[in-house]
Protein backbone atom coordinates (compact mmCIF):
# COMPACT_ATOMS: atom_id res chain seq x y z
CA UNK A 1 0.00 0.00 0.00
CA UNK A 2 2.73 2.00 0.76
CA UNK A 3 4.49 1.43 -2.52
CA UNK A 4 1.05 2.88 -4.06
CA UNK A 5 1.04 5.91 -2.13
CA UNK A 6 4.05 6.86 -2.98
CA UNK A 7 3.42 6.15 -6.84
CA UNK A 8 0.37 8.51 -6.27
CA UNK A 9 2.65 10.82 -4.40
CA UNK A 10 5.17 11.18 -7.29
CA UNK A 11 2.88 11.22 -10.06
CA UNK A 12 0.98 14.83 -8.24
CA UNK A 13 4.32 16.15 -7.38
CA UNK A 14 5.43 15.93 -11.02
CA UNK A 15 1.99 17.24 -12.09
CA UNK A 16 2.77 20.32 -9.31
CA UNK A 17 6.57 21.13 -9.91
CA UNK A 18 7.58 23.79 -11.96
CA UNK A 19 11.19 22.88 -13.18
CA UNK A 20 13.09 25.86 -14.75
CA UNK A 21 15.67 24.59 -13.08
CA UNK A 22 17.16 21.94 -10.65
CA UNK A 23 17.85 24.74 -7.80
CA UNK A 24 14.53 26.53 -7.71
CA UNK A 25 11.70 23.09 -7.90
CA UNK A 26 11.25 24.34 -3.91
CA UNK A 27 11.70 27.50 -3.17
CA UNK A 28 10.20 29.62 -0.32
CA UNK A 29 5.92 30.05 -0.43
CA UNK A 30 4.87 33.00 -0.75
CA UNK A 31 4.33 34.95 1.96
CA UNK A 32 0.33 35.90 1.23
CA UNK A 33 0.03 32.29 -0.15
CA UNK A 34 1.16 30.92 3.27
CA UNK A 35 -0.66 33.42 4.92
CA UNK A 36 -4.25 32.38 3.18
CA UNK A 37 -2.92 28.34 3.69
CA UNK A 38 -2.38 29.34 7.88
CA UNK A 39 -5.56 30.90 7.56
CA UNK A 40 -8.08 28.32 6.27
CA UNK A 41 -5.86 25.21 8.54
CA UNK A 42 -6.97 27.74 11.44
CA UNK A 43 -10.74 27.47 10.52
CA UNK A 44 -10.55 23.68 9.66
CA UNK A 45 -9.14 23.62 13.28
CA UNK A 46 -12.05 25.45 15.06
CA UNK A 47 -14.27 23.37 13.05
CA UNK A 48 -13.06 19.86 14.42
CA UNK A 49 -12.69 21.81 17.85
CA UNK A 50 -16.55 21.90 17.83
CA UNK A 51 -17.28 18.03 16.18
CA UNK A 52 -17.69 20.13 12.42
CA UNK A 53 -16.31 17.56 10.44
CA UNK A 54 -18.17 18.93 7.23
CA UNK A 55 -16.20 22.49 8.24
CA UNK A 56 -13.08 20.77 8.58
CA UNK A 57 -13.03 19.15 5.57
CA UNK A 58 -13.58 22.35 3.50
CA UNK A 59 -9.81 22.44 2.94
CA UNK A 60 -9.89 19.47 1.24
CA UNK A 61 -10.35 18.93 -2.36
CA UNK A 62 -14.10 18.04 -2.96
CA UNK A 63 -13.04 15.15 -5.25
CA UNK A 64 -12.75 11.53 -5.73
CA UNK A 65 -8.94 12.39 -6.71
CA UNK A 66 -8.05 13.24 -2.85
CA UNK A 67 -5.62 10.93 -1.51
CA UNK A 68 -5.41 10.76 1.86
CA UNK A 69 -2.46 8.26 3.55
CA UNK A 70 -3.22 7.24 7.30
CA UNK A 71 -1.26 4.84 9.55
CA UNK A 72 -2.50 1.60 7.83
CA UNK A 73 -4.25 2.35 4.53
CA UNK A 74 -5.09 5.21 1.80
CA UNK A 75 -8.28 6.51 1.19
CA UNK A 76 -9.64 7.96 -1.84
CA UNK A 77 -11.83 10.33 -2.56
CA UNK A 78 -13.56 13.24 -0.07
CA UNK A 79 -16.52 11.44 0.99
CA UNK A 80 -14.39 8.37 1.59
CA UNK A 81 -12.09 11.06 3.55
CA UNK A 82 -15.48 12.20 5.81
CA UNK A 83 -16.51 9.18 6.15
CA UNK A 84 -13.77 7.96 7.91
CA UNK A 85 -13.61 10.48 10.25
CA UNK A 86 -16.72 10.39 11.77
CA UNK A 87 -16.03 6.47 12.00
CA UNK A 88 -12.55 7.01 14.14
CA UNK A 89 -13.91 10.32 16.00
CA UNK A 90 -17.39 9.29 16.63
CA UNK A 91 -17.33 11.52 20.30
CA UNK A 92 -15.96 14.36 21.41
CA UNK A 93 -13.57 12.31 23.83
CA UNK A 94 -12.72 10.41 20.88
CA UNK A 95 -12.34 13.88 18.54
CA UNK A 96 -10.53 15.73 21.81
CA UNK A 97 -8.56 19.36 20.93
CA UNK A 98 -6.60 19.84 17.74
CA UNK A 99 -3.56 22.11 18.04
CA UNK A 100 -0.97 22.10 14.70
CA UNK A 101 2.82 22.87 14.28
CA UNK A 102 3.68 24.11 10.91
CA UNK A 103 7.40 23.24 10.14
CA UNK A 104 7.89 23.72 6.43
CA UNK A 105 5.67 25.89 3.47
CA UNK A 106 7.77 24.86 0.15
CA UNK A 107 6.43 26.26 -3.00
CA UNK A 108 6.43 23.68 -5.73
CA UNK A 109 5.19 25.91 -8.19
CA UNK A 110 3.00 28.81 -9.15
CA UNK A 111 -0.20 26.68 -7.85
CA UNK A 112 1.13 24.11 -5.42
CA UNK A 113 2.63 24.07 -2.14
CA UNK A 114 3.94 21.11 -0.01
CA UNK A 115 3.08 21.78 3.83
CA UNK A 116 4.79 19.78 6.46
CA UNK A 117 3.97 19.90 10.25
CA UNK A 118 2.58 18.15 12.99
CA UNK A 119 -0.49 18.26 15.12
CA UNK A 120 -1.74 17.21 19.01
CA UNK A 121 -4.83 16.18 19.93
CA UNK A 122 -5.50 16.52 24.10
CA UNK A 123 -7.78 13.84 24.84
CA UNK A 124 -9.18 11.91 28.45
CA UNK A 125 -9.14 8.82 26.75
CA UNK A 126 -5.27 9.69 25.42
CA UNK A 127 -3.48 11.71 23.38
CA UNK A 128 -2.84 11.38 20.15
CA UNK A 129 0.16 12.95 17.65
CA UNK A 130 2.09 12.72 14.22
CA UNK A 131 3.17 14.09 11.46
CA UNK A 132 1.79 15.40 8.43
CA UNK A 133 2.64 16.02 4.41
CA UNK A 134 0.11 18.64 3.06
CA UNK A 135 0.01 19.37 -0.80
CA UNK A 136 -2.25 22.11 -1.44
CA UNK A 137 -3.13 23.25 -5.21
CA UNK A 138 -4.83 26.03 -6.28
CA UNK A 139 -8.25 24.88 -7.86
CA UNK A 140 -10.51 27.45 -9.51
CA UNK A 141 -8.63 30.03 -7.58
CA UNK A 142 -9.07 28.12 -3.92
CA UNK A 143 -5.99 26.50 -2.18
CA UNK A 144 -7.38 22.84 -1.52
CA UNK A 145 -5.44 19.99 0.36
CA UNK A 146 -5.12 17.21 -2.53
CA UNK A 147 -3.04 15.14 -0.64
CA UNK A 148 -3.05 14.35 2.98
CA UNK A 149 -0.21 11.98 3.95
CA UNK A 150 -1.09 11.84 8.29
Amino acid sequence: MKVIYLLVVSILLSACLHQTNENSVITSVHEDVKQTILEQMEASRQCWNKGDFEGYMQVYWQSDSLRFMGLNSLTKGWQSTLDNYKRGYPTADHRGVLEYRFKHFNQLSDDCVLVIGSFHLERSIGNAEGNFSLIWKRIDGHWKIIVDHT
